[in-house]
C-alpha cells in the first residue's frame, strides 16, 4: 500500500525554445549557399591579399633588387649550358653572294647564347635584304640554320639611267651596272614598268613566236606599252594590250607584216589598225602611183 506523503514531486522542466537567428545571420547564411560568394571569400580574396602583398613588396628597392638579381643569375646559369650556344650559322640554299650577304647583315659574334638571339628580329632582318622572299631562322642543335627563298630575277628593267634585275613579281632583286650581265632576260623600260610585270610576262608570252626579232617593251606614261622589235615598233592600247598583240602576231603568220618596210604598227585604235611605212618604201610607193598616174614617164 502507498501512501501519499511519502511520495516526492516531480519536477517538469519546460521545452527549450529554438533559437531564432538574426536577419544578419540568416542573409549570411543565404549567400553562403550560393557558388560565386563562396568562391569570392575562399579563392579570390586569398588571391587579391596575396597580390597585393607582392606588389607591395615589389615595391621596395630592396626586394625588387634582390628579385632581379636573382632572376639574372639563373638566366646566365640557363645560357651559358652548352647545349644553348650557337657556334656556327648555316644557310643551306642561296647563292654563295647572297650567303656573305645574310651572313654580313645578320652580325653574330660566335659564339652566342640562343636566348642572347632574338630568332624572330633575325629574320626580319635576313627577309629585308631585297633578294630574300621569306626567310625562317631556326635553332639546330649546336648553331643556327637560316631557310631562305631567294627572288629570281625575271626580267632587266631600265629606268633613269639605271638598271636593275625584277622577279617575276616586280620586285628588286639587284642592281646590274649594264644590260648584258643578264643578256638572257627580257629587256623592260620606262617609268612604272616594274608595278606592270604582269602584263608584261603575258605580252612576252606572247611574242615568243617572233623569237630574235624582239628587243623589249617601254612604258609609255605609266599606262601602255611600245613592243620594240628590230624593225618595227607595236605601239599596244592602254587596255587588253596582250590581245592587241595576239593580232599582231597572227598578222605576221598569214601575211607577214612585219617583214615589210614597216617601221610602226598602231594598234591603239580598236576599229583599225595603222601601219606606217619607212622613209625609203614611201617614196617608193609615191613613184609608183606618179607613174600609175602617168606622171614623169
Amino acid at each position: 500500500m502507498v501512501v501519499a506523503h511519502d511520495l516526492a514531486p516531480v519536477k517538469v522542466k519546460p521545452p527549450k525554445k529554438e533559437a531564432v537567428p538574426s536577419k544578419l545571420g540568416y542573409k549570411w547564411e543565404r549567400l553562403w549557399l550560393t557558388h560565386w560568394f563562396r568562391a569570392l571569400v575562399q579563392v579570390w580574396l586569398p588571391l587579391i591579399v596575396l597580390l597585393l602583398a607582392f606588389y607591395g613588396g615589389w615595391q621596395s628597392p630592396a626586394v625588387s633588387g634582390w628579385v632581379g638579381a636573382q632572376y639574372n643569375a639563373l638566366r646566365d646559369a640557363v645560357a651559358a649550358r652548352p647545349e644553348l650556344t650557337i657556334e656556327r650559322v648555316e644557310i643551306p640554299v642561296g647563292s654563295p653572294d647572297l650567303q656573305r650577304q645574310i651572313l654580313g647583315i645578320m652580325a653574330l659574334e660566335l659564339p652566342v647564347s640562343v636566348l642572347d638571339a632574338d630568332l624572330a628580329a633575325l629574320r626580319a632582318t635576313v627577309e629585308g635584304l631585297a633578294a630574300v622572299k621569306s626567310a625562317s631562322v631556326r635553332f639546330e642543335q649546336d648553331g643556327l640554320e637560316v631557310l631562305i627563298v631567294e627572288r629570281m630575277p625575271a626580267m632587266v628593267w631600265r629606268n633613269l639611267n639605271r638598271i636593275y634585275l625584277l622577279d617575276e613579281d616586280g620586285v628588286r632583286v639587284a642592281e646590274v651596272p649594264r644590260r648584258m650581265v643578264r643578256a638572257d632576260l627580257p629587256l623592260v623600260v620606262g617609268q612604272g614598268a616594274d608595278k606592270a610585270m604582269l602584263e608584261a610576262r603575258e605580252i612576252f608570252s606572247v611574242l615568243a613566236p617572233l623569237g630574235s626579232r624582239v628587243l623589249g617593251l617601254v612604258r609609255m606614261g605609266e599606262r601602255r606599252w611600245d613592243v620594240v622589235l628590230k624593225k618595227t615598233v607595236v605601239m599596244l592600247p592602254a587596255e587588253n594590250g596582250p590581245d592587241a598583240m595576239r593580232q599582231v602576231v597572227a598578222m605576221q603568220a598569214d601575211g607577214r607584216v612585219l617583214d615589210v618596210d614597216i617601221t610602226l604598227v598602231d594598234m591603239r585604235d580598236k576599229n583599225r589598225v595603222i601601219l606606217r611605212l619607212n622613209e625609203d618604201a614611201l617614196i617608193a610607193m609615191q613613184a609608183a602611183r606618179a607613174r600609175l598616174n602617168g606622171e614623169g614617164v
